[in-house]
């Protein structure tokens, strides 16, 4: 038990700023040299290799051919980042504009994760099924968000979600309570 809590602790250590340029940047390009690498992330010298080394001892990424790569839980961990808002260089108000798209895309990319995750268990899925059942979930977000309405953390109006001040002082876990 220890020592998962020194891994757990480990990544949860590395997982700053600086790591995280890297990582991203890195899933970005696909295939990336040290060079490249640096001058896109913009980090100091010794600040970036200390993060890219860190990067490496935990298995996110690797060196193949001379140029960086992730490895499938370095995927893993940029799919999660993504789908929890990180962006790579996209400024604030761009992500307010395409917030919709953006979203979609991040549910989208986690419904393909999860779709590959149950493959590889089940062996087969029926799409069309998965897809009706999919709408059908839908319908059940709709009514939970009806819910946060009436519980004044959101206001819906015309199709548009908004978020009243009660939602904003909320952190995360108090969001599922």
């Amino acid at each position: 038990m220890e020592e998962t809590k020194d891994v757990v602790y480990r990544i949860l250590r590395l997982l700053k700023e600086n790591a995280i340029k890297i990582l991203m940047s890195i899933r970005e390009r696909e295939r990336i040299r040290w060079k490249e690498l640096q001058d896109l992330t913009k980090l100091p010298t010794a600040t970036f290799n200390r993060a890219l080394a860190a990067l490496q001892e935990i298995h996110f990424i690797e060196k193949e051919d001379g140029q960086y790569i992730l490895t499938w839980t370095g995927k893993l961990v940029s799919d999660a980042l993504l789908m929890l808002g990180w962006r790579l260089g996209e400024e604030e108000k761009e992500e307010i504009e395409n917030a919709e798209k953006l979203l979609a895309k991040d549910i989208a990319m986690a419904i393909v994760v999860l779709l590959i995750i149950s493959l590889r268990r089940r062996g087969k899925l029926d799409l069309n099924e998965f897809e009706n059942e999919l709408m059908k979930e839908m319908k059940v977000a709709r009514k939970i968000l009806e819910g946060y309405e009436k519980d004044g953390y959101i206001e819906i109006k015309d199709g548009v979600i908004f978020a009243k001040d009660k939602l904003r002082e909320l952190d995360i876990t108090g969001i599922f309570k």
